[in-house]
């Protein structure tokens, strides 16, 4: 099967840009932020509208469920639906504070189930964790159970964690593995320091280029884990675009 990839942006990406993604013919683009609310909501649907305008490309737009109840759920995949936009990723999303305490979607696998039961036709994508634990394995594969048709994995930048979650898990449902390209010195540094990712000898190495030279080099490096990944076996890239489409475009041109 030959490589598929999809893109992520997020609502502020600006129209040169998105046409340039546009242009690379993803399966799908995935519009995510970090407030899920109503108002941005409507922000995504304006991009989801002029998606279909301008392209074949589907839409998948980002749903919380800790911080929503049944009804506000409803109202938000009622607005998709009148919009066309059938594809969604189904997150649990962070608490408020940590006095909540009326959550009804305690966890990703309960707002899946419920958005299956409401809306029996939407493709419904959850996230997939590498490095995890058998009982992280056994409740992906309870939220696959639940409805999910897709599954879009956190990054790492190294290739390794991803060849060896490729080896251990054995759900039958697409894996979309989601790549952060390295193509920012600053940007990479501080994916770093958020999460902690594991850092291999060559990248150790691309750290100590300069600004001026890291873009290039980061694209050739991100293209090399893909290029790996999928002769593990991998058929579908997640890239986070960083509503960059030039610098999306050279990583696609060396896959």
């Amino acid at each position: 099967m030959p490589l598929q990839y999809s893109f992520e942006i997020t609502p502020n990406i600006d129209q040169d840009n998105l046409d340039g993604l546009l242009t690379l013919h993803p399966q799908f683009i995935s519009i995510t932020d970090r407030n899920h609310d109503m108002d941005n909501l409507i922000q995504s649907i304006k991009i989801a509208d002029y998606v279909h305008a301008h392209s074949d490309v589907d839409v998948m737009i980002h749903l919380t469920g800790i911080d929503k109840d049944y009804d506000t759920v409803k109202q938000m995949m009622d607005l998709m639906q009148n919009h066309d936009v059938n594809d969604v990723l189904a997150l649990r999303g962070d608490k408020l504070s940590q006095n909540d305490s009326a959550i009804i979607f305690s966890h990703a696998d309960e707002l899946v189930e419920f958005i299956k039961k409401e809306y029996q036709h939407v493709n419904i994508a959850g996230t997939c964790y590498l490095n995890s634990n058998d009982e992280e394995l056994h409740w992906l594969k309870h939220k696959v159970t639940k409805g999910c048709t897709n599954l879009i994995s956190q990054f790492s930048f190294d290739v390794n964690d991803y060849v060896d979650y490729l080896n251990r898990t054995d759900v039958t449902t697409p894996i979309w593995f989601g790549i952060m390209p390295v193509i920012s010195k600053t940007q990479t540094q501080k994916m770093l320091d958020l999460t902690h990712a594991t850092t291999p000898d060559k990248l150790i190495a691309l750290m100590n280029a300069s600004e001026e030279e890291f873009g290039e080099k980061g694209v050739i490096y991100t293209a090399e884990m893909i290029n790996k990944l999928e002769q593990a076996g991998a058929n579908h890239i997640h890239l986070y675009s960083l509503n960059d489409a030039e610098n999306t475009k050279q990583i696609i041109e060396q896959i």
